[in-house]
């Protein structure tokens, strides 16, 4: 929707595109014109009007212009010019064609990826950190340090390229002697809290080092795929304090000690303990990315922005094109060997590459004639990449062939999937159809509009699954691994003294994994005491809640268990979840249930207002908007739902001193609880406590994801459960993963 100030002449820019806005301040991209008709393409960052009359705001405005005009760095955005129009301050800036590195992330975790590569995520950490050395070592006019601290190092303000750059933006509350307040001083905490150091926590003096400890949580966040630190205000500022964080390798296993070392190096409690500058910091990643990926540059980086963001530069007339080599180093960095070859006759290659002017060399997403073979698809990074942090990546490697394999042989509506396994000769089922052929095979015709299922089946080996949904004329290469079968005694969950599973738990240890079955541990929904309302399945509905309630646990809880009917559209893995403050997005649903998770509710207190959203368009007025919002009143006591000791599956006797990692993974069929159309749950709902049992003590909610580990520490139960309307339809299950990990030791 054009924005009010689009288009418009501003001084000797012309405002075309309002691309954020903040607080007080909004940002244009814009277009200024210099003699001879000569055009640049900048960003003009300009004060609201209504805080043009904000002698605070405009003074820190004013000194984001005098610190940043002095700044002139490879890795910090260039800012030329500043001035005033009509009333209005602005600053011009260097036009970076790219997106914030919270983009990035977000966009790198919609395709599958649940965290960056790591050589890609220390390259940008890398580039981040010369531009805050740079700062950092700013002398005035008479030689003096000018002590610059940047004080919001965070992801929204590192911008990334498609040419591979990395560029540091927004120095609007970075303090330096030219701002006329001489050193840093303690003052009111500002910036992004979650990315504070402990000194800024405390609203203590601030130096370098608290960039270099910003830049680490940065870093923490692309190699782990979250934050070190979650929660509220104050919980965050807590453990920001304490040092209170889990290790990388927790999350992400795979990251390499060194680096591990090194990143609680740069976010060690004390200022002293840390490195002593942006540089050395930056040196020590140099060192270690020099070891483990010496291969690695700004055009591997831009690469992977080119295939992130593909659709829009197609859109956009910017055909992306991806080296072959660089498919190769992605697999060198994931710590696999490249994929077998997919048969693609060299002829054809020849053929459909040279006409359009595209080296041999290159893989291009270009759009290509139509040829007379089947039609093809992109990659499954969308849901087979969950686990590639912790067991490698075969995925992506066969994701990026499929990039530019589709391409290779043209389509229309439909993609295919390039099928193999290991043992080969294994039976094919698509959308629960068997296929006359075996692997490997081309399977062709899929309809790029929807999500398939496919099967591999081979007598004496576990049968597999893998969801795919593509973009058309492309190929997906995918390749099954087969795993031979255990006897059923291995599988089970054997009880001390007993030759059978039992239904309901078990008591740890008991040498894992643990089975969860989608038909033994469902839980009937909607539970009686939920409370409910009705939706329109036709319409998108945001839900977050507001305020707090005690469940009798120490600490105060701002979140409650959802749970949706619907009709075919809605699939299992978007049935049921977890909302909180932060808004959540459920769409093809009938109704709505809302709950507490407690088998103890006689010492809860307190209620939460549940906010119903129905999304509109922006072009609404606000009262119209407004109308669409609908509140329910969640009681602590009323609407908590107990479940009966043989509902779920619940681990006892954990030990509350241990932190265990606990992770879900598929299991040998998969888990359905909407039938087999509904589709797999890679899901399910998790409670644990530190108390006895269930019934006589809270517990910490939340939904654990497939392949996603989970780091639990004081807990002496652990309860699970597949939230379900009917489970008449059910089938298949999950596998529970628990082991314990070493002690932190900050």
């Amino acid at each position: 929707m054009p924005q009010p100030s689009a288009g418009l002449q501003f001084g000797k820019y012309k405002l075309l595109e309002r691309i954020a806005t903040g607080g007080m301040a909004e940002i244009y991209r814009a277009r200024m014109t210099a003699v001879a008709g000569v055009t640049k393409p900048v960003v003009i960052k300009k004060i609201l009007p209504g805080y043009a009359d904000d002698n605070a705001f405009v003074s820190m405005f004013i000194n984001e212009a005098r610190i940043a005009l002095g700044l002139s760095h490879g890795n910090i955005a260039q800012i030329f010019d500043f001035g005033e129009v009509e009333g209005e301050y602005f600053l011009a800036m260097e036009w970076v064609d790219g997106h914030p590195l919270s983009h990035v992330m977000r966009r790198a975790r919609a395709k599958g990826l649940p965290a960056l590569p790591p050589p890609l995520a220390v390259l940008v950490a890398i580039d981040m950190l010369r531009g805050l050395a740079y700062a950092h070592t700013r002398l005035d006019d008479n030689g003096r340090p000018l002590h610059i601290v940047h004080r919001d190092v965070s992801p929204q303000n590192v911008l990334l390229s498609f040419e591979g750059q990395v560029k540091l933006v927004d120095f609007g509350i970075a303090r330096a002697r030219l701002a006329g307040r001489g050193d840093t001083k303690a003052e009111a905490a500002k910036g992004k809290y979650v990315y504070f150091a402990p000194e800024q926590a405390r609203g203590e003096a601030l130096d370098a080092r608290t960039d270099v400890f910003a830049a680490g949580t940065v870093l923490y966040e692309m190699l782990c795929g979250r934050r070190p630190f979650e929660g509220t205000l104050q919980e965050v500022l807590r453990k920001i304090s304490l040092g209170d964080f889990p290790r990388p390798r927790e999350w992400t296993p795979g990251i390499p000690a060194a680096l591990e070392r090194i990143l609680l190096t740069a976010m060690a409690t004390s200022p002293d303990q840390r490195y002593p500058t942006a540089q050395a910091f930056a040196e020590a990643l140099a060192r270690q990315l020099h070891v483990t990926a010496p291969d690695v540059s700004t055009s591997d980086l831009g690469h992977f922005m080119g295939y992130l963001f593909e659709p829009e530069l197609v859109e956009a007339g910017r055909p992306v094109q991806l080296p072959r080599e660089f498919i190769a180093q992605v697999g060198r960095w994931s710590g696999v060997a490249e994929p077998p070859p997919v048969p693609t006759p060299p002829e054809l290659l020849r053929s459909t590459l040279e006409p359009r002017g595209v080296p041999r060399g290159d893989l291009t997403t270009q759009p290509l004639p139509t040829q007379a073979v089947p039609s093809s698809p992109p990659s499954a990074w969308h849901r087979s990449l969950r686990g590639w942090a912790v067991r490698g990546a075969p995925v992506v490697v066969a994701a990026l062939v499929a990039t530019w394999l589709g391409l290779v042989v043209g389509g229309s509506n439909t993609f295919a999937v390039e099928l193999s396994s290991s043992p080969a000769g294994a039976s094919i089922r698509v959308d629960g159809r068997m296929l006359p052929e075996t692997t490997p095979t081309l399977v062709t015709q899929l309809p790029s509009d929807t999500e398939h299922t496919l099967e591999v089946l081979l007598p004496g080996m576990v049968p597999w699954s893998q969801r795919v949904h593509a973009e058309h004329g492309t190929t997906l290469a995918v390749h099954a691994r087969l795993l031979p079968k255990r006897p059923a005694a291995a599988r089970a969950l054997v009880n001390p003294g007993q030759g059978t599973p039992p239904v309901s738990g078990a008591r740890y240890p008991t040498g894992g994994p643990f089975t969860l079955s989608a038909v033994a541990h469902a839980i009937r929904m909607p539970p009686p005491a939920a409370a409910r309302m009705r939706l329109d399945p036709s319409r998108v509905y945001g839900l977050r809640v507001e305020g707090y309630v005690s469940l009798g646990g120490p600490l105060p809880v701002a979140q409650a268990v959802y749970f949706l009917e619907g009709g075919s559209a809605l699939a299992a893995h978007d049935s049921f979840g977890v909302v909180g403050t932060d808004e959540v997005l459920v769409q093809n649903a009938s109704a709505l249930s809302v709950f507490f998770w407690d088998d103890r509710r006689d010492d809860n207190r307190g209620a939460l207002q549940v906010h119903v959203h129905e999304q509109t368009n922006d072009a609404l007025p606000p009262r119209q908007a407004a109308a669409g919002v609908t509140t329910l009143l969640l009681d602590s006591y009323r609407h908590a739902v107990s479940l009966s000791p043989h509902d779920g599956f619940t681990l006892k006797e954990l030990d509350p001193s241990t932190t265990y990692r606990v992770v879900v993974r598929a299991g040998p069929e998969p888990a359905r609880t909407r039938g087999f159309n509904g589709g797999e749950v890679d899901a399910v709902l998790a409670l644990h406590g530190a108390g006895e049992s269930p019934a006589t003590s809270p517990g910490t909610l939340e939904v654990l994801e497939v392949n996603q580990p989970t780091v639990m520490r004081g807990a002496r139960w652990l309860r699970l459960a597949f939230p379900d309307d009917d489970p008449g339809d059910n089938s298949g299950g999950l596998t529970l993963e628990v082991t314990p990990v070493a002690p932190l030791h900050q």
